[in-house]
């Protein structure tokens, strides 16, 4: 498919993506499943090599005596072992998964080193839980992922079973853009993907009118943002692509999740400063209601 790494034969201004080594990481929940299945969905359109994962959390020993500790790990590794079997045959990918079960230490600890030892290009996460409010929440091991991950994500909420990742294909891809360099990246993902798939792409930037301009002022403001999305399309674009612009003004969470909703998106691409953010802070509050709360999977990258 697209890759952690844009890559190019030789020719900057035409970019390939593609994913060669996807971590799915599970905790066997409902979202979790959704997720696999997005990530066989790609696996079998892109012959990419499939790495499931499920990491015994540390907290597994908060109640148990030292001296039944190895015990407890044996007694979680046998649940998790029967999970993973039911799991990979009820998604029916038998051949395409390296399963593996991890455990003694923190769980994004352990799967960062497992990132870097097998050169992953993609997690996937499945969301899951919800608020108070029913607005749906990454889940505190899913949030830590995304927050620190310093490669491409995809999260899938369990709403997102149907998408097309996870079936024929993508037909409609949402590209938000802030036009701030990190976004570049995530460009080359959108327009990578439009060319493979023959989608229909939307890029949209979303205005932060706090100050209300006046209707003959947005439209100003419009036009010029709409010019300079056009400039910034990519040299292998000009004249073959056909993305469609829009320029919104309001909140860019709402905004972005709206447009996802009416034009029934496949998928929303969101571009990442990188870097890895202090502990408690999120990468940024509009990216992470995003990922919470679209109907569709939502891939983040980082520059």
């Amino acid at each position: 498919m697209f890759t952690g790494r844009v890559t190019s034969s030789g020719d900057l201004a035409n970019p390939v993506a593609q994913f060669q080594r996807i971590l799915v990481a599970t905790d066997f929940s409902a979202g979790a499943r959704a997720a696999l299945d997005c990530a066989l969905g790609i696996a079998r359109r892109y012959q990419s090599k499939i790495y499931l994962v499920h990491v015994i959390p540390a907290e597994v020993l908060q109640y148990v005596s030292p001296e039944s500790s190895e015990e407890a790990i044996q007694q979680a590794r046998k649940f998790a072992a029967q999970e993973m079997r039911r799991l990979v045959e009820d998604a029916d990918c038998a051949g395409m998964v390296h399963e593996e079960i991890l455990s003694g230490g923190g769980v994004w600890t352990l799967l960062r080193e497992y990132v870097k030892g097998q050169a992953i290009d993609l997690v996937v996460l499945g969301t899951h839980g919800r608020s108070a409010q029913k607005k749906q929440l990454l889940g505190p091991v899913a949030e830590e992922i995304f927050r620190l991950a310093e490669c491409s994500t995809l999260t899938v909420g369990a709403r997102s079973e149907d998408s097309g990742l996870a079936a024929d294909g993508v037909q409609r891809i949402l590209y938000a853009t802030n036009f701030k360099p990190h976004s570049e990246r995530a460009s080359a993902f959108a327009h990578s993907l439009e060319r493979e798939h023959g989608a229909k792409l939307t890029i949209l930037h979303v205005v932060e009118d706090q100050l209300q301009p006046h209707e003959s002022g947005r439209g100003i403001i419009r036009d010029f943002m709409l010019k300079r999305m056009r400039k910034g399309l990519p040299p292998a674009c000009v004249g073959k692509c056909e993305p469609e612009f829009q320029v919104r003004f309001g909140d860019p969470g709402e905004q972005i999740l709206s447009l996802a909703r009416e034009q029934h998106s496949d998928l929303i691409i969101l571009g990442l400063r990188a870097g890895i953010p202090a502990d408690g802070q999120l990468p940024s509050a509009i990216a992470y209601k995003i990922v919470c709360q679209s109907t569709c999977p939502v891939l983040t990258t980082r520059l």
